[in-house]
C-alpha cells in the first residue's frame, strides 16, 4: 500500500520536539472516547461498560475473509465511519509475535483534525496544507484487506504462510485468514483494521 504518510519518519518535521500524550504511531496504545470538551474516557474493552459515552458508535468486530463488499460497505455506514476521507494519516504494524499479539498486520488511520485539535501535532498552517491521499478511507481498508488476502491466503487448507501462526498443528487445528475492525473514537474519525488468525477446528 502506497499511503504518502504512512511513518513516522514522513512527518518528521511535524513532529520532532513536541511531547505528545498518545504516540500516534505507536499501535500498542488506543486512542481514547470523546471529544475533549468534558475530557476524554479511556477505551476499557468491556463490552457494555466499555461504551462510549459521548459517541453513539464504537467498539470492534471479528470478521472472516470472505466478507462481500456491499456488506462491508453498508457495515460502515451503518457505523457512521467516514468512508469519503482522504485527509488522514496510516500507520501500519506488523506484529513481531502472532500468537502472542493475536494479530498479523494492523492499520490506524487518523485525520488530520484528530491530529491538529486531539493530538495537537500539527499546526493551523500544517493543518491548512495537508495533502490528501490518493484513496478514500474506505478504499484503503480494502486495499488493506485486499493486500493481507494475497500474502497470506483465505482458506485454511491452502494458507502454508499462516501454518502455525497462531498455534495450529495443521491437522485438527488449521489457520484462516480473518479481520478485525475498530472504531478508536468516533468523534475524531480514528480507526483501525488489522488481520488476524483464527483456528479451524475438526
Amino acid at each position: 500500500m502506497n499511503m504518502k504518510t504512512n511513518s513516522l519518519d514522513s512527518l518528521s518535521e511535524i513532529w520532532a520536539g513536541r511531547r505528545l500524550k498518545i504516540l500516534q504511531a505507536d499501535l500498542s496504545q488506543f486512542a481514547p472516547y470523546g471529544n475533549g470538551v468534558y475530557g476524554y474516557q479511556k477505551n476499557i474493552f468491556e463490552p457494555i461498560k466499555g461504551d462510549p459515552p459521548q459517541e453513539p458508535n464504537g467498539g470492534c468486530v471479528y470478521f472472516s475473509n470472505n466478507a462481500q463488499q456491499k456488506y462491508f460497505e453498508g457495515f460502515l455506514k451503518m457505523l457512521d465511519v467516514k468512508v469519503d476521507r482522504k485527509d488522514y494519516v496510516s500507520y501500519l504494524q506488523e506484529a513481531s509475535n502472532p500468537i502472542e499479539d493475536h494479530y498479523l498486520t494492523q492499520m490506524r488511520i487518523i485525520p488530520k483534525f484528530a491530529l491538529r485539535y486531539m493530538a495537537n501535532v500539527i499546526n493551523d498552517k500544517e493543518y491548512a496544507a495537508f495533502e490528501d491521499q490518493d484513496f478514500t478511507i474506505q478504499e484503503a481498508l480494502f486495499k488493506f484487506m485486499d493486500v493481507e488476502k494475497e500474502r497470506w491466503g483465505t482458506d485454511f487448507w491452502n494458507s502454508p504462510n499462516l501454518a502455525g501462526k497462531m498455534g495450529g498443528d495443521g491437522d485438527f487445528a488449521r489457520e484462516e485468514l480473518g479481520f478485525g475492525f475498530m472504531i478508536e473514537n468516533g468523534y475524531y474519525d480514528i480507526y483501525r483494521i488489522w488481520s488476524r488468525a483464527w483456528l479451524v477446528t475438526k
